[in-house]
Parts: structure tokens; C-alpha cells; sequence
């Protein structure tokens, strides 16, 4: 049984979701099951393109989708479109949208840092501190989607490690200040997540290692991230808070997910 859909139909019906880097991979998947249980979705991307093939795949789902095309790290205009989202009231924010290269430490310059910092780190405190008055109208909950092992390290990506593990210090934090206004914040730490980004970006010599380095043999789909997302979301999830929860096949407590050989 490889299906991972567990979660009632309609379990979300006249619920609100704003999603960053919904046009592709892990974000499309997690705004289509969100669909699929009946929430209303607002998807953030850099791209209209497939912002709006996510938008077709899901017309015929129980509940909508709506996007704006931005650049998370743009404060000022991610501050307008969550206030747009957010009217009405959040149950949902996903900080999906993100990314790296990979390189050693003495290959990464202070700009490729601050750039990658400014994206994983940076902008996420932005959107979700914006959202809080939003979250806080619904008791709404914050899933941010992060790595396997964040909190054990990895070997050529130094500056997205720190920059998640500073996310992980962030919702444990909040979790922690916005308790009594019962919004829940989570981390999610998938593995290797075999994308059509990632597929380009990487050789299959890489994936391949990757995939062999974990414990259990195989990638995390896409769709067991989302409805890990949905759950975080959902009655089930309400006593969740300040969490890292690894979807990863055991990853971060076997060899871990090494972008270069020691």
C-alpha cells in the first residue's frame, strides 16, 4: 500500500492556505491535497508559468486556487500579498519556497551565502511574522519545509544548513510566544525528494547516492510530504508544535544526505 492519503474528504472545506514556491515540486503537491480537502489556496511563486499549470491541475479539486507571482525575499510586496491572502484569516502557512547550491565552505562566497541565508532564513521570518495576525484570527498552524538532518549537518551545502537550522531555533521560538493565541509552528525534514528541479540540478549519479545513503532505500515523494503537511494542519495535528519531523527514510540517522564525499 504505497498511497499515502489517509485524511477525510472535506476536512478542510472553507479553509484558507497561503503557499510559497507552490508552482512546482513539493509546493504543488501540497497545494493540490489542500485542494483536494477542500481548502482555499493562495500560491506564491516567482513564475506564472507554473503557477498557473498548478492553478488547471486544480480546478476540478473541492476547494480553489489563486496565486501571485513574487519573489519571497521582495519584503515589501510579500507583506502586500499576505495581507491579501490573509483577509478573512489563515488557517495554513506553508514556507515551502527555498533552494541552494551545492558547493564546499571555501567555495562559497559571501554573497552566494548571504543569497542563500536571505532566501531560507531570512525571508520566512518575514512571511510568517506578517501572517501572524492572520494566523492568530483562525488558530492557524505554520509548516515550514526544511532538510533531512538540519540539526546533524551536511557536506557541501554549509549555507542552507544554517540557515534551515536557524528556521528549526525560529518556529521552536515562536512556537513558544504564540502558544497562547493557539498558533502551532512545525518543521518538516524530507529526504531526497526526486523533483524535476532536482532531477536538472543534480546528476543521477548524485540522486542515485543519495538514495542509496538512505537507510531505507528510497527518495520521499512528493505526496507523503503533503499529507504530513495536511495532518500538521488538521484537529489531529493540534497539540503538534515546535517539531522537526523527518520524512526521510531514516536519513538523518544512518549515513546522512551528503551533497560531496568526505
Amino acid at each position: 500500500m504505497t498511497d499515502p492519503k489517509v485524511l477525510r474528504d472535506g476536512l478542510f472545506a472553507s479553509g484558507r492556505a497561503l503557499v510559497t514556491g507552490a508552482g512546482t515540486g513539493i509546493g504543488r503537491a501540497i497545494t493540490l491535497r489542500l485542494c483536494e480537502l477542500g481548502m482555499d489556496v493562495f500560491g506564491v511563486a516567482r513564475r506564472e508559468e507554473p503557477l498557473a499549470e498548478t492553478q488547471a491541475f486544480a480546478e476540478p479539486l473541492a476547494g480553489s486556487f489563486s496565486y501571485r507571482t513574487c519573489n519571497v525575499r521582495d519584503t515589501e510586496a510579500m507583506d502586500a500579498i499576505v495581507a491579501e491572502a490573509g483577509k478573512g484569516g489563515l488557517d495554513l502557512l506553508v514556507n515551502n519556497a527555498g533552494g541552494q547550491f551545492f558547493a564546499p565552505a571555501t567555495g562559497i562566497s559571501q554573497k552566494g551565502w548571504n543569497s542563500v541565508v536571505d532566501l531560507n532564513l531570512n525571508a520566512i521570518f518575514a512571511v510568517t511574522k506578517a501572517a501572524y495576525p492572520h494566523l492568530k484570527e483562525r488558530k492557524g498552524a505554520v509548516v515550514s519545509i526544511s532538510l533531512s538532518g538540519v540539526d546533524r549537518g551536511g557536506m557541501g551545502f554549509a549555507h542552507s544548513i544554517a540557515a534551515r537550522a536557524g528556521v528549526l531555533g525560529m518556529t521552536r521560538s515562536l512556537a513558544l510566544e504564540w502558544a497562547t493565541h493557539g498558533i502551532r509552528l512545525n518543521c518538516i525534514g524530507p529526504g531526497t525528494v526526486v523533483t524535476h528541479g532536482l532531477a536538472d540540478e543534480a546528476a543521477k549519479a548524485l540522486l542515485d547516492r543519495l538514495v542509496s545513503a538512505t537507510p531505507m532505500g528510497e527518495p520521499t515523494p512528493p505526496e507523503d510530504v503533503a499529507e504530513l503537511v495536511a495532518f500538521l494542519a488538521s484537529p489531529a495535528g493540534r497539540l503538534m508544535t515546535g517539531q522537526l519531523i523527518q520524512i526521510d527514510g531514516a536519513a538523518h540517522i544512518g549515513p546522512g544526505l551528503h551533497m560531496l564525499s568526505a
